[in-house]
């Protein structure tokens, strides 16, 4: 009787050996899937623009989305117009001095709660004593509240 239980226990092992990797193989292909299909938990919301500009946040509804922004130039900037797409441009006119921050809001967004957004940021601004508009771009990514 001893002998046949010891034969059970080594088939068992036996077969955690030779199938153990596929199993384990499965377990991280499942992993890495519930990784991807489901990113808006599992990051954070996120503004980068170039320069002058410095992204601080960013705020993301299902109207609105709002980023804050840092003049990290060393001279005032008059911001002429925001654009992100699928958001209504801002062309509200703001003076920002350097090393301020500034909300910027963009409505009519549209947008599902819950849902990943993912939006190129255009911000066009004035230097001072220059009639020139430059454009700083960017992104703005998270998920909507």
């Amino acid at each position: 009787m001893k002998k046949g239980n010891n034969k059970k226990g080594q088939a068992a092992m036996e077969f955690l050996m030779t199938y153990g990797w596929a199993i384990l193989a499965a377990i991280i292909v499942i992993g890495v899937l519930a990784i991807y299909f489901r990113p808006g938990q599992l990051t954070s919301d996120s503004v980068v623009v170039t320069a002058p500009f410095y992204g601080v946040g960013t705020t993301i509804s299902t109207s609105t989305v709002q980023v804050e922004v840092r003049n990290n130039g060393g001279e005032t900037v008059t911001i002429t117009s925001v654009a992100l797409s699928p958001c209504t441009t801002n062309t509200t006119s703001i003076a920002l001095s350097s090393g301020s921050t500034q909300v910027l809001t963009l409505g009519s967004c549209g947008l599902t709660s819950g849902d990943t957004f993912n939006g190129d940021l255009t911000i066009s601004y004035i230097r001072p004593g220059s009639s020139l508009t430059l454009q700083s771009t960017g992104s703005v990514s998270g998920s909507v509240a």
